[in-house]
C-alpha cells in the first residue's frame, strides 16, 4: 500500500489481490476462482465493455458487486479524481448497478457493496454517507443503485456500471419494450461522452431468449475487440469439488448429474437458465421444435429458385383446391406468401395439410418491394394450372391488391393472422398431429422456432425477429382448413 507520485496517492491492487488479500476483501476462500479469473480479464484486458452470459446460481450478483466495489477502489486511490478525468472541481463520479428491479439493485448496492466495504481493512476509515439509494464517498464518489423506471441516475458523470438480469430487464408487452437496450444506450452515452475510453461497463445476465439483449451484445462481440465476451454454464463457473463427477449428456453438453432433474423436467429452461444456452423464445409457442422438422417431406418439389420465381418444370400436384394468404410488408419488414392446400389420406379420417409454396421477399435497403410482382406470382400460379380456391391478405397496403386480383377473377378476402390465435393454433394442431407437410425452407422454420406466446393470448415474434412467412403459411393452412370444414370456400372476414 505504499505510497506514489504522480494522480495516485496509493497504488490501485490488481483485481485479483484486491479480491483475495487479507488487506483488501480477504475473499481468496469464498469467490469461485472462474469469477476473479473473469473479472481480472476484464480489468486487465483493457476492456471497455464486458458481456457475462452465466448460468442461474454462477454469482452474477456476486461478481457484479466485486467489479463496482473494484471500480470505488481504483477511482478513491487517485489524488483528485475530476482533475484526472477532466472534471470539473466538484463533479460527481459515479458508478451504478441497475438491475430488474428496485429491491434486487439496492440488494447488491447496500447489502453485498456496503457488507465488503465495512469489512475490510483497506476501507475502514472511509466516510460513507448513506442515502435512500445512494452511497456517498470521499472525493465525491458515489455508488447508486437504480432499475429500468428509474433514469434519475442517468445525470450524473457515470465512470462505471454494471446492468445485472441485462436480457430480463424488460418493461412491457410481454418483453417487446426492451429497457436494457435503452438503457446501455443512455449508460454507454455518459461513460463515453465523459470519460472517453476510460470507463467500463459490464452487463451480466442469464440468457431469456435467442436475439435478446445479452445474445446481441456476444455477437457484436466477435467482430469489435473492445468488448470482452464469456458464456458459461452454471456448472462451468462453480468449482468442480462441488459435484459428485458423475456427468450426463444433452445437445453436446456434459452435465454434472446433480442436475439430471431440472433437465429431466424441462429441458429447454434448464438448458436456458443452467446451461446458459438461449432457447428460440422466451415462452415458445411450438414447444416441441422437433415437429417442424418431423413435417419437411423430401418429396415435395420446391416451386421457386433462389429468385424467387417459379421454375420452369414446376407444376402443381393434383387438382386440390389451393388457398394462398399474403402478409404485405413495403420497407422495413419482409413480405410473406404461402399456399397450401387439404388431402384426405388413405385411412385416415382429418385430412393432412400440405404447404405448396413458401417465399420470403426482403425489401432492398433503400427502396420497397414491389407488390405488383406479388400479384404477378399469385396470377402466375393460375396460369401454370393452379385451383385457387382463395386468396387472403392482412388489411395492411392490401385494399389495391384485393381490388385488382377480384377483378382478374379470383376470391379474394381479408383475414387478419393476428387478430387472434385462431389461425397459429390450427397450425399447431396439424404440426403436433403429424397432419402437415412441407418442403424444407429455412426462414419459415427459424421463423417458427422464434415465435412467443404473449400474455396466453397472443402469438408474436421474439425480439429482433420476424413471422411473414410463419404468418403466411398459418393464413393459408386454416383458411385451407376452414374451407374444408364447412364445404365451401370462405375466409374470416375483418
Amino acid at each position: 500500500m505504499g505510497r506514489t507520485k504522480g494522480p495516485y496517492e496509493e497504488q490501485p491492487a490488481p483485481i485479483r489481490r484486491f479480491i483475495e488479500a487479507p488487506e483488501y476483501l480477504g475473499l481468496k476462500d469464498e469467490t469461485y476462482p472462474q469469477i476473479v479469473d473473469t473479472l481480472e480479464a476484464v480489468f486487465e484486458g483493457g476492456y471497455q465493455e464486458a458481456a457475462l452470459c452465466w448460468g442461474i446460481g454462477a454469482g452474477k450478483s456476486y461478481a457484479a458487486s466485486l467489479a463496482i466495489t473494484y471500480m470505488l477502489h481504483r477511482t478513491l486511490c487517485l489524488r483528485e479524481p475530476q482533475r484526472f478525468y477532466g472534471l470539473g472541481t466538484g463533479s460527481t463520479i459515479c458508478f451504478i448497478n441497475m438491475s430488474t428491479n428496485g429491491d434486487q439493485a439496492r440488494r447488491v448496492v447496500f447489502g453485498e457493496i456496503l457488507g465488503r466495504i465495512e469489512r475490510s481493512p483497506w476501507f475502514r476509515g472511509q466516510r460513507v454517507k448513506m442515502m435512500s439509494r445512494e452511497m456517498r464517498f470521499a472525493k465525491d464518489l458515489v455508488v447508486i443503485s437504480g432499475n429500468s423506471a428509474e433514469t434519475y441516475p442517468l445525470g450524473y458523470n457515470v465512470l462505471g456500471g454494471v446492468i445485472d438480469e441485462a436480457s430480463w430487464l424488460v418493461e412491457s408487452d410481454g418483453g417487446r419494450v426492451d429497457a436494457a437496450e435503452e438503457i446501455y444506450n443512455a449508460l454507454q452515452r455518459r461513460i463515453r461522452s465523459r470519460f472517453l475510453d476510460k470507463g467500463l461497463l459490464i452487463m451480466i445476465s442469464s440468457p431469456r431468449h435467442r436475439g435478446d439483449f445479452l445474445e446481441r451484445k456476444l455477437d457484436e462481440a466477435t467482430r469489435i475487440g473492445s468488448i470482452y465476451a464469456s458464456r458459461r454454464a452454471t456448472w462451468e463457473i462453480k468449482p468442480p469439488h462441488l459435484f459428485c463427477g458423475e456427468t450426463f449428456e444433452c445437445d453436446g453438453l456434459t452435465i454434472p448429474v446433480e442436475f439430471r432433474p431440472e433437465f429431466e423436467r424441462n429441458p429447454l429452461r434448464a438448458m436456458r437458465d443452467l446451461g446458459a444456452r438461449p432457447a428460440e423464445a422466451f415462452e415458445p409457442f411450438i414447444r416441441h421444435a422437433e415437429v417442424l422438422d418431423r413435417a419437411i417431406d423430401s418429396s415435395l418439389p420446391r416451386p421457386l429458385d433462389e429468385r424467387g420465381r417459379l421454375r420452369d418444370d414446376w407444376r402443381p400436384e393434383g387438382r386440390w383446391s389451393r388457398y394462398v394468404h399474403v402478409d404485405l410488408a413495403l420497407r422495413k419488414d419482409a413480405c410473406g406468401l404461402a399456399m397450401a392446400h387439404l388431402e384426405k389420406t388413405p385411412g385416415q379420417d382429418e385430412p393432412t395439410a400440405v404447404v405448396d409454396l413458401m417465399l420470403q421477399i426482403v425489401p432492398p435497403e433503400t427502396g420497397e418491394i414491389k407488390i405488383a410482382s406479388v400479384r404477378e406470382l399469385i396470377m402466375a400460379l393460375r396460369r401454370r394450372g393452379c385451383e385457387i380456391a382463395q386468396v387472403s391478405f392482412d388489411g395492411y397496403q392490401s385494399a389495391d391488391s384485393r381490388q385488382i386480383l377480384s377483378d382478374s377473377g379470383f376470391n379474394v378476402k381479408l383475414v387478419s393472422v393476428d387478430r387472434d390465435m385462431e389461425a397459429y393454433e390450427t397450425l399447431k394442431e396439424m404440426l403436433n398431429e403429424g397432419r402437415l407437410r412441407w418442403y424444407r425452407y429455412e426462414p419459415v422454420l427459424q421463423e417458427c422456432k422464434g415465435l412467443e406466446l404473449v400474455g396466453g393470448t397472443k402469438v408474436d415474434h421474439r425480439h429482433g425477429g420476424s413471422k411473414d412467412v410463419a404468418d403466411a403459411v398459418a393464413g393459408a393452412v386454416s383458411e385451407a382448413v376452414l374451407g374444408w370444414r364447412v364445404g365451401t370456400v370462405t375466409g374470416r372476414v375483418v
